[in-house]
């Protein structure tokens, strides 16, 4: 496959792409889009964003062609040509971690959004030109040929290599275990970099460490920086892509999230990448790939990631202690906890994984999956002195090279015995397939690592009331209601707009007229679905919005 890519009026964000595909001894090919992208576990549509698709052969005559599925082409009768073009604008107009974007400032590609390839011959070579202003730096973790392309052994490769290619991109390398780390910033940004290189090293060579080896000579950290706020990470085999900003606030309030989803990106490098579910060996890029083991996939990532920065000696026990609130927090939070397992959501990761969805009807792979990971790596340190841990446990499933191993529940679980020497029955059936109190686990695991959990008082009035607002336009509007709360039982439900409290109209202070009149009836006044409704708020019940801490 030899991709050619033009951009022109580039503040019309449309990537000009000419494929040629040899068809030699075909008499038909199907060619696909890929329909989601690895990292995010819901299908992405990507072929929505493709217009003008035409096939010609090599002297520009039109071939007829039909559409199979709504990202899946066929051509037919080809039987005299050896090669095939195909040609197709795509817009991209979006910036994420794992978007493509053309704009007056950059071509930035995530290829397995607008790359179409042949599903039946998976493992052909692709090569992919450029045409960008000479003035323009790539950056990427493909090959550079000599004539100024870039090489990917297989489709699987060129999917899972983003590439960045601008006039502004700050680029320095920093050498860990022999492993070229290349960091690269794109976007307004004046990077501390001493400062970052301390850090990133420590927690590298440690993530190294644990796993006995890296599997590549080179590895890309590739930051996209907004002026405007944002958050969001996506792994890749030899590098990842991170979203942050606002610019000013990088190296300052945001340097921790800068730390936090540079380990959990690196993490990924062995866990999902190298480590992968058996149901995604080989990754099927046609339709959703179900598993329900997101628990490990990413919620030991998002567990080892925070943990590799404390262990390297990155965080302090402070900092380490306030991740793992978070987890809790969105833990005890969230009603779904009773009624979905983790497993169960990993499997729904393609029907409503990264939105709200329906009140209380799952929980998230990274936060239940972490504090579970949580709970079995000191199960582990208790059972051999901490001698062994959960670090000794991806170890044993990595292959040690370039390789993907595969693992399934029985796999991981045999695996967790086998270093512990305890059983994990009563973690796999309680708290990951069922839907277990994980308290008492998260107390043990807490004790056996010398800590200890507490529930305290929360910091916000409305979080008493099993209720929680954000604030527009002076009103508050509610986001959160929890099952049995004093909210829930006055008859409070998610996206009501709270207007004013005891007569008094809101500004932006919803939460101090709650504290002034907390000893007293409270009325509101709030809107649903267009009418204005004044509502009795009960007194405070036990289910409120805990806050905690870990000494």
């Amino acid at each position: 496959m030899e991709y050619r890519l033009k951009i022109n009026n580039s503040h019309k964000h449309f990537i000009s792409f000419s494929v040629k595909i040899n068809v030699t001894e075909l008499s038909s090919i199907t060619l696909q889009l890929p329909s989601w992208r690895p990292g995010r576990y819901e299908l992405g549509d990507f072929a929505k964003n493709i217009k003008s698709f035409k096939v010609f052969n090599l002297q520009r005559e039109g071939l007829c062609f039909k559409k199979l599925t709504k990202d899946s082409w066929q051509i037919e009768n080809i039987e005299k040509e050896d090669f095939i073009l195909i040609e197709y604008d795509y817009f991209a107009n979006i910036l994420n971690a794992g978007s493509t974007l053309l704009n007056e400032n950059q071509l930035y590609l995530n290829p397995v959004n607008c790359f179409i390839y042949n599903p039946n011959s998976p493992n052909d070579s692709c090569v992919i030109y450029l045409d960008v202003p000479s003035t323009y730096k790539t950056v990427t973790s493909l090959s550079l040929n000599e004539d100024g392309s870039y090489v990917a052994d297989c489709f699987d490769e060129l999917a899972d290599s983003p590439i960045i290619s601008s006039e502004t991109v700050q680029q320095k390398t920093l050498k860990v275990s022999n492993v070229n780390f290349h960091f690269c910033f794109q976007g307004e940004i004046q990077p501390k970099w001493e400062k970052m290189f301390i850090d990133f090293e420590k927690f590298i060579s440690y993530q190294i460490k644990c796993f006995g080896s890296f599997p590549f000579n080179d590895y890309y950290f590739l930051f996209q920086i907004t002026p405007h706020s944002a958050y969001h990470g996506v792994e890749h085999h030899e590098s990842t892509v991170i979203l942050l900003g606002p610019s000013y606030d990088v190296f300052g309030k945001l340097y921790n999230e800068l730390l936090g989803v540079s380990s959990h990106e690196l993490y990924h490098v062995w866990n999902i990448k190298a480590i992968r579910p058996e149901e995604m060996f080989p990754y099927n890029f046609s339709k959703e790939n179900y598993t329900e083991l997101g628990y490990v996939a990413e919620g030991v990532t998002t567990y080892m990631g925070d943990r590799m920065l404390f262990e390297s000696g990155v965080f302090s026990k402070a900092q380490y202690f306030n991740e793992l609130i978070k987890l809790l927090k969105r833990h005890y939070h969230n009603d779904g906890r009773k009624n979905y397992s983790v497993a169960a959501s990993s499997f729904d990761t393609w029907l409503d994984g990264y939105v709200a969805g329906v009140p209380s009807r799952k929980v998230s792979i990274y936060v239940e999956g972490a504090l579970i990971a949580f709970i079995c790596d000191a199960r582990i340190r208790k059972a051999t002195n901490n001698k062994k841990s959960l670090h000794d446990v991806m170890q044993e499933m990595y292959s040690k090279d370039q390789k993907v191993s595969s693992y399934n529940k029985e796999k991981y679980k045999t695996i967790l015995e086998e270093i512990s020497g305890v059983s994990f029955e009563d973690v796999f059936k309680n708290l990951i397939y069922g839907n277990a109190d994980f308290t008492p686990y998260l107390e043990l695991a807490m004790e056996e690592l010398g800590w200890s959990m507490n529930q305290i008082k929360p910091t916000f009035s409305s979080h008493n009331y099993g209720l929680k607002v954000s604030n527009s336009n002076g009103f508050s509007k509610v986001i959160g209601v929890l099952d049995g709360g004093a909210a829930d039982l006055s008859g409070i439900v998610l996206d009501d707009v709270i207007h004013s409290v005891n007569g008094f109209r809101l500004i932006n202070n919803f939460e101090n007229w709650l504290n002034y009149f907390a000893k007293d009836k409270i009325v509101i006044s709030l809107e649903r679905d267009g009418e204005l409704r004044r509502l009795t708020l009960e007194k405070p019940t036990n289910n409120i919005y805990y806050d905690y801490e870990i000494k």
